[in-house]
């Protein structure tokens, strides 16, 4: 049973948890982009989808979690839909490379599987 937080501060492990960042307007601008015509699975560039598999079901029973990739740095999305259009557009701006906020790569035991 979860303990409810009576006062106003949250929890501790509420606290310490970030909040997960979604790249919504790049999805917005993607799905613009379909909209007008644009079709993004032919554009070619050095970005492309991949997945991390689970051990186990995860958030909304995913067995793997759809990525965003250049080789080089890597982007977690929330479906492969969006893992998709998110690689397309970023193809299609032209952009080679991110520089991620080092805090916010994934843990080095989750890059040896």
């Amino acid at each position: 049973m979860r303990r409810q937080n009576s006062g106003s501060a949250p929890a501790v492990h509420e606290r310490s948890r970030r909040r997960r960042y979604q790249p919504t307007a790049a999805y917005r601008l993607a799905e613009r982009m379909k909209q007008r015509g644009v079709t993004l699975s032919a554009i070619s560039g050095p970005w492309r989808t991949g997945e991390h598999p689970l051990p186990r079901p995860g958030r909304n029973q995913l067995r793997v979690i759809p990525v965003v990739t250049n080789g080089r740095a890597e982007v977690m999305v929330d479906t492969m839909e969006h893992a998709v259009d998110l690689s397309a557009f970023l193809n299609w701006c032209g952009v080679e490379d991110l520089n991620p906020v080092p805090d916010l790569t994934p843990p080095s035991n989750f890059l040896a599987r």
